[in-house]
């Protein structure tokens, strides 16, 4: 299997080559003026199996088409096979319809990568789980709480009390505070139809305590802030923010950042400042089971 760099994950490709021990091929990439990619493979791929990494942060919609470019392109120069490893998937929060009328954009997505070709998906920490259950293309969800662990520990922080929000929180939380051995609360949220305010309710009391707190992704950072504030009134007394996704939209970080968390901690499934722990090692171990 040969590793492709594809333009939004190029960084990400390079440690999972080094991890692995596998060739890495870069695309060649441009935007033309008026903004159309233009995507090229610098060498041949005939008769190969290639993994394309290309996360579908944003820009997603960009991202996503260069990840149809790649497969398409791939099987007309004679790939063997084409998979795509995405560890960040676009659009997996709409993944029902939640008015009358509503494109499900995860399942329409799913459906049009494997129609340009892709024969598995890897993705990690994906949004809605069960609504991969029955895509069209087989997902395979990595699961990257060990890697946030791991670094969780080599900061010394490994005592603290892991809290998250509502049911996926929890097992996030459970499985971030199984690798710390330490315990873990769930803290419940309401959000009100016509404000989109959020509401978080925990019972449990952290006076005291240092506080990790968790979730998938960290977006426009509205949840974390008011869990990291309703941790602060109750005492913690230290609060340290962290996700596997930190898309950080808007003023996310100085939001959270200033309603008490010391620090915000995410990994580099999607580059920005505060991508400080890699999934490259536990994706290089998935890449290499199935090579």
């Amino acid at each position: 299997m040969i590793i492709v760099g594809g333009p939004a994950s190029a960084y990400l490709a390079e440690k999972i080559s080094e991890a692995s021990g596998l060739k890495l091929i870069r695309v060649e990439h441009k935007l033309f003026p008026d903004g159309e990619n233009y995507i090229r493979f610098p060498e041949k791929v005939s008769g190969e199996d290639l993994l394309v990494v290309q996360g579908f942060h944003p820009p997603q919609d960009r991202h996503i088409f260069q990840a149809f470019l790649m497969a398409d392109a791939a099987l007309d120069l004679g790939a063997r096979s084409v998979h795509l490893l995405s560890p960040y998937l676009a659009y997996a929060r709409q993944d029902k319809r939640f008015l009358e009328g509503e494109a499900m954009s995860l399942s329409t997505l799913l459906k049009l990568l494997k129609a340009s070709g892709y024969e598995r998906v890897y993705t990690v920490n994906v949004h809605s789980p069960w609504a991969v259950e029955s895509s069209p293309v087989p997902v395979k969800d990595i699961l990257a709480e060990e890697a946030l662990a791991d670094y969780i520990m080599a900061m010394g922080f490994n005592d603290a009390v892991v809290v998250s929000v509502g049911k996926k929180g929890k097992c996030m939380a459970e499985r971030v505070a199984g690798f710390l051995r330490t315990d873990y609360l769930v803290a419940q949220s309401t959000r009100d139809k016509f404000t989109g305010e959020v509401s978080v309710v925990l019972e449990d009391s952290v006076r005291g305590r240092s506080v990790l707190v968790v979730d998938d992704i960290i977006s426009t950072g509205g949840t974390m802030a008011k869990l990291v504030e309703v941790l602060r009134n109750m005492g913690a007394r230290r609060i340290i923010a962290a996700c596997i996704h930190g898309l950080m939209i808007g003023d996310a970080a100085e939001r959270i950042l200033r309603a008490g968390a010391e620090t915000i901690i995410a990994s580099d499934t999607v580059p920005s400042s505060y991508s400080r722990y890699s999934v490259a090692r536990i994706l290089a171990r998935e890449v290499l089971s199935r090579a």
